[in-house]
């Protein structure tokens, strides 16, 4: 189903019963029961790395679709996509616009016959997704590792998570070029296939968080939900297969990140440890960074939640994690997470609580933390010192702070829902010890708890888990709400979670019923 922002209507509207949604807030222990069920459910044998991967191999060989016959003759036909020759089957210049439709840049004028036909075939597929019935046959395999964790790869006759990151080599952690600077008032958006919808509708876990890989190719989705599982899916924006699920029982996730290599991912939540996950071997390292250290033996005993994790941006080597009482501990985590376990190098300290932490997304050896109240610390993590301290006098009971990619930008949430927006000149200039908001952003009525910008820095998405369909964007740098979408009909329900692709032309949403909605945002195309 197609859902554009500025022809929003019923036809959005999910058939789903409102009941249920407090139903999520529900004990640990309750969770693991449902996990431990659903565990046995998707368990059918246990085998190698290296076994599947043969066997994945030879599978995509067999199960391989080769067409009985081709037209020679296409490959001589030119279609005219746009201009004067371009005519509809009929010869008319009636229904042509379909036609521009197909371009993949803007400059695009004539494709040969068979890119037509393959750009046709993949229109079809986006608008009529393959029915169950005609997917080919799925293998699932589970193994589980030496810490408990039990990994499940879905194979079909299609690349593995391993193919899609090969491939992919080399372009991660990477901006890529501008479309041009997007227009604000109304945003083409575009409803695809949920996310998600190929683990099954039996999983209704609430999504605690999701994450687009770096890659600029691989459009690989990971998602954490409240049953305690993290599971990759490729996003085509028609199957949105699922690749792997990982089961980590001792772990209530809240927090997941892929590292700025793109080969791991670090897992964290309200305990004392986190684990790094191989994407490449699928091998779990658990880490305890002030474990058995007697210089940090009070940290080890104060820091139980390691949830507020940040990785230091533009290929750089630490880890930040919010601590209790102001804290925030930088960990050397190296430029390779795979193989990272992280140690303990210094910690930062304010005078009040945690309220928010971001790096500087213009300049990586700086990072912001955020008191409770209400004041933004600047802090070089290369001699360890604050060199900023400012106030904003008009900013009640914080709560998050981010920075955009270029460090541009800078927005402080709060419990009421109001965003202050700041341009990022005005937080590193030490000339004054005083914080003016460029705007404040009022349109949330209750705790923003999500805010986050695209890859280019023009939008930002900012929701509130605690009311439904309370979900903006903002559009940059004009700080102004796009009016068009989301819709009072968008079925977005309570929205835990929001990012984007790298290249910004999906964006996924994740809510308390467990559904990933995912939109395609058409500037970006």
């Amino acid at each position: 189903m197609v859902d554009t922002g500025a022809r929003s209507g019923p036809d959005e509207v999910e058939d789903e019963d409102d009941d249920g949604d407090d139903d999520e807030h529900s004990d640990d222990e309750e969770a693991d029961d449902d996990v431990d069920s659903d565990g046995e459910a998707e368990s059918s044998g246990e085998t190698s790395v290296s076994a599947l991967q043969r066997g994945s191999a030879e599978g995509r060989e067999r199960k391989r679709r080769r067409p009985v016959w081709t037209d020679e003759a296409s490959a001589n036909l030119v279609v005219a996509l746009t201009g004067e020759k371009a005519r509809a089957v009929d010869g008319s210049r009636i229904g042509t616009s379909r036609l521009r439709r197909l371009r993949e840049t803007a400059d695009e004028r004539e494709i040969d016959g068979a890119e037509y036909e393959k750009r046709l075939r993949r229109m079809f597929e986006k608008l009529n997704p393959r029915p169950s019935w005609a997917a080919l046959s799925l293998r699932r395999t589970t193994e589980a590792d030496e810490n408990g964790i039990s990994r499940t790869l879905e194979e079909e006759g299609r690349d593995t998570l391993s193919d899609l990151l090969s491939r992919d080599a080399g372009l991660v952690a990477r901006m890529t070029g501008s479309k041009g600077r997007l227009a604000s008032g109304r945003l083409e958006v575009d409803r695809l296939r949920n996310a998600n919808e190929a683990q099954g509708k039996g999983t209704v876990a609430a999504i605690e968080s999701l994450q687009f890989h770096p890659s600029t190719r691989a459009h690989v989705l990971m998602t954490l939900s409240r049953d305690r599982r993290v599971r990759l899916f490729q996003i085509d924006g028609k199957e949105n297969a699922l690749l792997q699920t990982l089961h980590v029982p001792d772990l209530p996730l809240q927090s997941g990140l892929f590292d700025p290599s793109g080969a791991s991912v670090l897992l964290s939540g309200p305990r004392p440890f986190m684990y790094t996950f191989d994407l490449q071997s699928g091998r779990t390292i658990r880490s305890s960074p002030w474990r058995g250290t007697s210089k940090h033996a009070d940290l080890d005993s104060a820091e139980r939640d390691l949830s507020q994790v940040r990785f230091q941006p533009h290929g750089g080597s630490l880890l930040a994690v919010g601590g209790r009482r102001g804290a925030v501990h930088l960990l050397e985590w190296g430029k390779q997470g795979a193989s990272a376990s992280g140690s303990l190098i210094g910690s930062l300290r304010m005078n009040a609580p945690l309220a928010g932490l971001s790096w500087d997304g213009a300049d990586p050896t700086k990072i912001m933390s955020l008191s409770d109240q209400g004041i933004v610390h600047l802090w070089d993590v290369r001699n360890m010192k604050c060199q900023v301290q400012k106030r904003d006098v008009g900013l009640f009971n914080p709560k998050g702070l981010e920075s955009s990619p270029d460090g541009q930008w800078c927005s402080i949430g709060s419990e009421s829902g109001i965003v202050n927006m700041y341009n990022g000149n005005r937080i590193t200039d030490s000339a004054s010890t005083n914080l003016e908001a460029n705007k404040d952003v009022g349109n949330l009525t209750t705790a923003t708890t999500t805010m986050r910008y695209n890859a280019d820095g023009q939008i930002l998405a900012l929701a509130s888990r605690n009311k439904k369909d309370a979900v903006k964007l903002v559009h940059l740098p004009s700080l102004s709400v796009f009016s068009n979408w989301p819709t009072s009909a968008t079925p977005l329900g309570h929205v835990y979670g929001i990012d984007f692709s790298s290249s910004s032309e999906y964006m996924a949403l994740g809510n308390s019923r467990g559904k990933v909605l995912l939109y395609s945002l058409r500037h970006f195309l």
